[in-house]
């Protein structure tokens, strides 16, 4: 490994996913190995008080991280949870010339090509076999990718996500929280907002409770997605919320390889309560983790605001 390649692999990996876009992930670059650390100064005490989402988050940017090495011709050797004594250190790899992962390589593609709506979807149906492709990227993380394709599921599905939007939108903190992170002009991170409407959107999330509106577009949203997609896995530890982020990750790139793109649905995944209830409707005996739906987004894709990776990564000497 060479320090131009994995500076251009980071690069890759901070392309992931994140809640309100915190990027709340860091890397430790060593002579044997690429360690990948959580980063707590970038939590969401509020809305992710035990750190399932962040982690996940950056279990996505592991998957990218793993892409971006089989595409440049390296075999990988991956620990997760390495140091129990360390629990910020989440995973440890190993990239050397090899025998790459081949399904991996194909994935990298669409690391640049992946982004998240907040918008409406089109209503054109996915492509024939697309979800069983997606399952199996899943699958092969070491999670289930469960659509909710029926019309009762998605209503009951739907009222969860409203109760939860009233819920959060009503409570102050909460909302305080999510107003930290809208940022305006060329910021690289957290939510966008034009330089002149920062400072006031800012103002409207903290102080007025959207709750109602928010439960209304997210009805919609859920009802008239192509696809709505609950992903699960066997337990509820940080190494499985790991696995739920990469397998999350395979599924968004093989999804944006066809130009599909995901919004989400974490809302009442976010209250204890209601995700026990998430769970007993739709993956009795496992845990949810993620929920997303998929299509064609009406809009363009948004400007990138990505950390340049001096801010999150540390090279060690030999």
């Amino acid at each position: 490994m060479t320090i131009v390649q994995v500076d251009g692999w980071l690069r890759l990996a901070a392309l992931a996913p994140s809640p309100l876009n915190t990027q709340p992930w860091r890397f430790r670059v060593t002579p044997a190995a690429i360690e990948l650390f959580d980063e707590p100064a970038r939590a969401l005490p509020i809305a992710d008080p035990d750190g399932r989402e962040r982690t996940i988050a950056c279990g996505c940017a592991l998957l990218n991280l793993r892409a971006a090495g089989a595409a440049a011709g390296c075999d990988e050797r991956v620990t997760l949870c390495p140091e129990p004594a360390d629990p910020g250190l989440l995973a440890r790899v190993t990239l050397t010339e090899g025998m790459p992962d081949t399904a991996l390589a194909a994935l990298a593609p669409a690391i640049e090509r992946r982004w998240t709506t907040r918008h409406a979807l089109r209503a054109h149906p996915l492509p024939p076999g697309l979800l069983s492709a997606l399952a199996a990227q899943a699958a092969a993380e070491g999670a289930e990718l469960l659509p909710l394709d029926d019309r009762a599921a998605r209503q009951s599905f739907a009222d969860l996500c409203a109760e939860a939007d009233r819920r959060q939108h009503h409570d102050a903190a909460w909302r305080h929280e999510v107003a930290r992170w809208i940022r305006p002009g060329r910021s690289n991170d957290g939510l966008p907002a034009s330089r002149l409407g920062g400072r006031a959107l800012r103002f409207l999330v903290d102080h007025f409770d959207f709750g109602a509106t928010s439960a209304s577009r997210d009805e919609v949203y859920i009802l008239h997605a192509p696809a709505l997609l609950l992903l699960a896995t066997p337990g509820d530890e940080p190494h499985d919320w790991l696995r739920a982020g990469q397998a999350l990750q395979r599924v968004l790139l093989r999804a944006a390889l066809e130009g599909l793109q995901a919004g989400y649905l974490q809302q009442p995944l976010q209250l204890p309560d209601l995700r026990e209830r998430v769970a007993d409707a739709f993956s009795p005996g496992r845990r949810p983790q993620v929920c997303i739906r998929l299509g064609r987004p009406v809009e363009d894709p948004p400007p990138r605001r990505r950390r340049p990776v001096a801010e999150f990564a540390e090279f060690l000497p030999a």
